[in-house]
């Protein structure tokens, strides 16, 4: 089969040619019209092979998939999709991409062909389509897109993402260049180093942050891509807002950090907190006092109460520790119904006392969990770092061991070792 160019305006043929987005224009049956050389190259086929009558470039799982896509269409020819799918590369092996498609429609408002765009999710992970590409699909982006002259980095263009985003008009956002939203290429050396790199890379995916108009800033992920158009190299970046994408990695920093019920730091953080405190305190010749909590009778409470009481003490138990010793100090859930509260710059012995009575004071009322009014006694045991006497993970071996002198007697106790 001789490949032919659809009956589209000319130019933007040729920018389906040379965009580095897969493009795909299909027949009303969902035979292939036409397929981009980058629709090819991500299929792995060449020439005019990917039209061949036996060659089927979807997934067979996703084949109901396509009718669906194209009833919907047929229903609302003026709304694009994006939905996810699977092809078929050439030597057989799965390609997931994202598919954004719409209904290009003839005079008597029938569907005369689908254009369609195919992001390869696992290079350049989901961003959409660029303006050049499509111009029905490029405003309905969830990324911004912009054309930029290489030369000194002048903004030729954007969809409206690209402008509304960072709070401007697009007339406003055409007598920028990028400078203006990425301060960081504050001379012509480094955005001439940065094209340079493009260029070598001929496509790039970097991470940094955009300036709105206001001076706020959020975190972006750009592809950028040197494209020629009559013999002029341009730059396309489709950015994309990754601040959900970051507060969900500080979400999992967070978890990884923290004790999930309490909130209290965990041994990981606590292990690096504590080599700080102990420099210090050694230049400053100041003690640090590891204080090991252990509540009583905490089974017993667990099986007469229930969890939800159990765990309700737990965070009550690390709430009154947190509240009651200063931003500088430590507190942490060794697991179980134990805590560690490690207190640092301390001048003296006397001055340990009384913070260590305020940690005591704190199990002398009752825990109110719902309705319920429960008393808690705790073991408490200190031991204490002193002219660079012993390790961190020694001073906590202590700490325990007083603990358990604690719970040899009635009541809450604090033991000194």
């Amino acid at each position: 089969m001789k490949e032919k160019a659809p009956l589209l305006d000319k130019t933007i043929y040729h920018l389906f040619e040379i965009t580095p987005v897969p493009t795909v224009l299909s027949l009303p049956n969902g035979k292939l019209e036409y397929v981009n050389l980058a629709l090819k190259k991500m299929l792995g086929y060449e020439g005019n092979d990917i039209y061949h009558e036996d060659v089927t470039i979807t997934h067979p799982g996703d084949i109901k998939t396509n009718k669906t896509i194209r009833d919907t269409l047929t229903k609302n020819p003026f709304t694009p999709i994006q939905i996810e799918k699977r092809y078929i590369h050439k030597l057989g092996h799965t390609i997931y991409a994202q598919l954004n498609i719409v209904a290009q429609p003839n005079d008597k408002n029938k569907i005369k062909r689908y254009i369609s765009q195919l992001i390869d999710l696992s290079a350049i992970k989901k961003s959409d389509a660029a303006e050049i590409l499509l111009n029905h699909l490029v405003n309905h982006s969830n990324d911004a897109i912009y054309v930029v002259d290489p030369k000194f980095g002048q903004i030729l263009n954007g969809n409206e993402l690209a402008y509304q985003r960072l709070g401007y008009t697009k007339e406003e956002l055409l007598l920028l260049s990028v400078i203006h939203i990425q301060p960081g290429f504050k001379n012509d050396n480094k955005w001439e180093q940065h094209y340079q790199r493009i260029k070598r890379n001929g496509n790039l995916i970097i991470e940094s942050a955009h300036t709105r108009k206001d001076g706020s800033q959020f975190p972006i992920e750009a592809s950028i891509s040197v494209v020629e158009y009559k013999k002029t190299n341009y730059l396309i970046a489709i950015v994309r807002d990754i601040t959900r994408r970051k507060e969900k990695e500080l979400e999992a920093l967070a978890l990884a950090n923290l004790d999930p019920l309490t909130k209290l730091p965990n041994r990981r953080v606590l292990e690096t907190k504590l080599k700080d405190m102990l420099i210090k305190a050694n230049k400053k010749n100041t003690l640090v006092a590891f204080i090991y909590i252990d509540l009583d009778n905490f089974k017993l409470i667990n099986d007469s109460h229930g969890h939800t009481i159990g765990d309700g003490i737990l965070v009550g138990a690390a709430n009154r520790l947190r509240h009651c010793v200063r931003k500088s100090d430590v507190v942490a859930r060794m697991g179980g119904d134990e805590f560690l509260v490690v207190m640092n710059g301390v001048d003296n012995k006397a001055s340990l006392k009384i913070m260590t009575s305020k940690l005591k004071d704190e199990f002398s009322l009752p825990f109110k969990i719902k309705s319920h009014l429960i008393n808690v006694e705790a073991s408490i045991g200190v031991s204490v770092f002193s002219n660079n006497n012993a390790d961190a993970y020694t001073l906590i071996q202590l700490a325990d061991e007083a603990m358990y002198e604690a719970k040899k007697q009635a009541g809450t106790t604090l033991y000194y070792i």
